[in-house]
């Protein structure tokens, strides 16, 4: 067995809860964005910066099916602010079996991605409220050869959707995947947060997901607790399957923002 099947795009490390208060000081000024589950937000970080969401450790399993239990440490993802209107972002996951497989490994880095994102449309949600209407952003890019798991490469193209009101923010992603395996992904994916306001943002994520024409149907309830203005803990439970499939995921992360230069 390989480990778990995971949607690319729902690799995303979009939740939950960490003590990195050291880094955290380290923070330049930012305003701590709404953060997503699974998903990719239509916006870019801003020139000059770069953010980080890291999972320390979370939680796999199955509920129905054959019985999997996995480790989910580190997910990671790196943006770096290298133009106005552009970013780059690098996502690694990795994976420790907690059963005894024979013939398998009990640790393997997959899901690991590197792209970029471009706005199309800079609309309430990117600009912080600067601007009025929906956001659009297109996300091209790479998928990487893992350690223990897949070996070749993959291409990603997708388009993120925003929309932002004073009760509560929209987010829609469609992604298309050619994998390593060479078959055909389609992801789409929809995720209602709460108002910013409120000190717990409330969040639930609902995907679809088709590897190859198999399909895979995923919900999420979450939370966001910001931090200040650079600093925020995420945390939630994921269920995801089809036909006789069943899997539990809990996940624990924190965001980071500094700056790393003074753009010229």
């Amino acid at each position: 067995r390989d480990a778990p099947r995971v949607p690319w795009a729902a690799s995303m490390p979009r939740l939950a809860a960490s003590s990195l208060a050291l880094v955290a000081l380290l923070a330049g000024p930012a305003r701590a964005h709404a953060y997503l589950i699974d998903l990719n937000d239509a916006r870019v970080v801003e020139h000059g910066t770069m953010e980080l969401e890291l999972q320390p450790i979370g939680y796999w399993q199955t509920v129905i099916g054959e019985e999997e239990h996995y480790l989910v440490a580190p997910s990671a993802q790196i943006y770096w602010g290298f133009g106005e209107g552009w970013d780059v972002l690098l996502l690694t996951r990795g994976w420790a079996l907690l059963d005894d497989v024979p013939d398998q490994s009990r640790y393997a880095l997959q899901e690991q991605m590197i792209a970029t994102r471009t706005l199309l449309f800079d609309g309430g949600y990117s600009s912080e409220g600067e601007r009025d209407g929906v956001s659009l952003a297109l996300q091209t890019g790479l998928l990487l050869p893992g350690i223990e798991a897949e070996t070749g490469f993959g291409a990603t193209l997708a388009l993120l959707f925003a929309q932002r009101w004073d009760a509560g923010t929209l987010h829609l992603n469609v992604w298309t995947n050619l994998t390593q395996e060479r078959t055909f992904e389609l992801f789409v994916a929809a995720v209602i947060e709460g108002p910013d306001a409120w000190p717990v943002i409330p969040t639930i994520e609902v995907w679809l997901d088709l590897d190859d024409g198999e399909p895979m149907l995923s919900g999420m309830l979450g939370a966001l607790i910001p931090i200040g203005e650079e600093f925020a803990l995420q945390g939630g439970v994921r269920m995801g399957g089809w036909e006789g499939w069943l899997d539990l995921e809990v996940r624990v992360s924190s965001w980071i923002y500094w700056e790393v230069f003074e753009p010229t």
